[in-house]
């Protein structure tokens, strides 16, 4: 009984070693394709999705935003508040914000879109807009004159909401910008892309300017206070302690998130549904290719029936040969992946008008993939090694 459980390993042996090199090398480069097929997909809409939630972390919100408690309409002592924040165990950085009920308007063009006053070094350690910039330079701290526009405000050639936009304005030219009855000329300084449109459709101006137009009305006070945490630490655990310094209302990025849950809750589906039918080529392509090499091996079959190898024993010798192939199949696909595919993906992302999107790898989910391939591999190598053992002897030997 046991010699003959080794008659399996003796005949692979043989074949891996007397068989055509070049038919095996193709199966495992079949099996890598199919591997790889697998992964890329998973790890292109794993991308997306984080870079849509980096999008709205670093580009809108920070991780976590404050704003006035229900009834009131700004945080009052705004930089005692926030020297507060900054004090906290996990808290990188603070900025405010405070949203002007202001329009602008540029020759002829008028609109109302979000205009808010900032301290600029402090919004550079919360948000990427000052690493954004398209045209011109990032608003300084002390310039009373200066205004920086979205690339949605520019607007000019490809702009997606050009139609609703200033038509392609420029650096150095004016906007004039209406506040509480009093108007105001602007330079426009720079115009920034960051490819999330609800920031590309704002307008920057500094705190200090904001003084020297309306001196005291919004003195030591925001609407908006977004806060940058680290990565380690939970957002939750943030917002518990500024309960207790101050009440207002507290969100994190994912409670704003709103329309972009719904676009990554999208992907991830489609995520979902893509494994299905990548899943379902591969295994596929994976029964014709074992099917194929097995038809061929009919009278080799056959011939080990007639000697008296028991069925059972040649369906192990092909059940370890699909496991052979798709193990070095998945090593094969795996060494291209990491090799090739990701480092290409990383220096050129793929760009999506929401950003650029680079490859997100999730090892357990690597992991469950390969062993899906070798799963699959398995049970398509079974069902042919099943049909053709259970063949008639002479047929099988005649090769009919």
């Amino acid at each position: 009984m046991k010699s003959e459980t080794k008659i399996p390993f003796f005949l692979i042996n043989r074949y891996l070693l007397r068989g055509n090199k070049w038919k095996i090398v193709l199966i495992v480069f079949l099996m890598a394709i199919a591997f790889i097929n697998l992964i890329f997909v998973s790890s292109l809409f794993s991308g997306i999705i984080k870079m849509s939630n980096d999008q709205i972390v670093n580009a809108y919100t920070g991780n976590i935003m404050i704003t006035p408690e229900n009834g009131k309409d700004f945080i009052e002592d705004a930089d005692e508040k926030t020297e507060a924040i900054a004090a906290i165990d996990g808290v990188k950085a603070v900025s405010t914000q405070l949203t002007l009920p202001a329009s602008l308007q540029y020759n002829n063009i008028k609109g109302n879109w979000s205009v808010l006053a900032i301290n600029p070094d402090e919004e550079k350690n919360v948000t990427n807009v000052s690493q954004k910039m398209i045209e011109g330079e990032y608003l300084d701290a002390d310039d009373e004159d200066g205004i920086i526009i979205g690339r949605q405000i520019a607007g000019g050639k490809d702009v997606e909401m050009d139609a609703f936009s200033f038509k392609n304005a420029q650096v150095g030219q004016i906007i004039n910008l209406s506040l509480n009855g009093i108007s105001k000329d602007y330079i426009i300084r720079g115009i920034f892309y960051t490819k999330f449109i609800n920031t590309d459709q704002r307008a920057f101006i500094s705190k200090k300017s904001l003084e020297s137009l309306i001196p005291d009305v919004f003195m030591d006070k925001t609407n908006s206070i977004i806060i940058k945490t680290d990565n380690k630490v939970d957002e939750r655990v943030i917002i518990e302690k500024i309960k207790n310094i101050f009440s207002a209302n507290y969100y994190s990025w994912e409670d704003v998130a709103g329309l972009m849950t719904s676009v990554t809750k999208s992907f991830s589906s489609i995520n979902v549904l893509l494994y299905i039918v990548g899943m379902l080529i591969a295994a596929i392509t994976i029964f014709v290719v074992v099917y194929i090499d097995i038809l061929s091996k009919r009278q080799q079959i056959g011939i080990l029936r007639a000697i008296g190898i028991k069925p059972y024993l040649i369906d192990s010798l092909y059940v370890m040969q699909t496991v052979v192939y798709s193990c070095f199949g998945v090593l094969l696909g795996a060494a291209i992946y990491f090799a090739i595919i990701v480092p290409y993906f990383n220096a050129y992302p793929f760009q999506l008008p929401i950003g650029d999107a680079k490859l997100s790898i999730n090892y357990v989910e690597l992991i469950f993939r390969a062993e899906t391939i070798i799963f699959v591999a398995i049970a398509a190598g079974l069902v042919p090694t099943i049909i053709i053992t259970r063949m008639k002897l002479l047929d099988a030997i005649w090769g009919k």
